[in-house]
């Protein structure tokens, strides 16, 4: 378990660069797409390493659904996602769309299910912070690199679908 914790580390430390977050963007984000499409979203490139979810939400303005494979947290009933943009200046798009519409779905490890986003805020933003940048070192980097407040999602988990 250790070594394995030392692979997602050195992973993490590689894709919190410049370099590693193109390349997390441009290159493996699109490979994880189509793996975890063709897959049933059981399991994605980036879910050998980090756990994974599909994350189904509703355009803010085409009211069209987006899909975006994203790292996560599990925390019981819950799950919280992080809305580093790999260090870019905008938020994703994903963000957006759930303020738009906060009832999304999730698909994790080829289960959906409903659930209901909200933004972290006070102590609970600090806590869960502290958590994911211990988790993946990626998120303080990028963070730093973005010059901005990186928003924390939590979605309360209902129902499979």
């Amino acid at each position: 378990m250790r070594i394995f914790r030392q692979f997602q580390l050195m992973i993490a430390r590689i894709s919190s660069t410049r370099a590693g977050a193109w390349f997390a963007r441009a290159c493996v984000q699109p490979l994880d797409r189509l793996v975890l499409r063709v897959s049933g979203g059981r399991f994605g490139v980036v879910s050998l390493v980090y756990p994974t979810l599909v994350l189904i939400t509703t355009g803010a303005r085409s009211g069209k659904q987006r899909r975006a494979p994203l790292l996560f947290l599990p925390d019981g009933s819950r799950v919280v996602i992080v809305a580093s943009n790999f260090g870019r200046a905008q938020l994703p798009g994903w963000y957006y769309n759930l303020r738009a519409n906060p009832e999304a779905k999730v698909n994790i490890y080829g289960h959906t299910y409903t659930c209901r986003a909200r933004e972290a805020t006070g102590i609970e933003y600090i806590e869960l912070w502290e958590r994911a940048a211990r988790y993946y070192p990626g998120f303080a980097a990028y963070a730093r690199r973005a010059k901005r407040t990186v928003p924390i999602i939590v979605l309360d988990i209902n129902t499979p679908t």
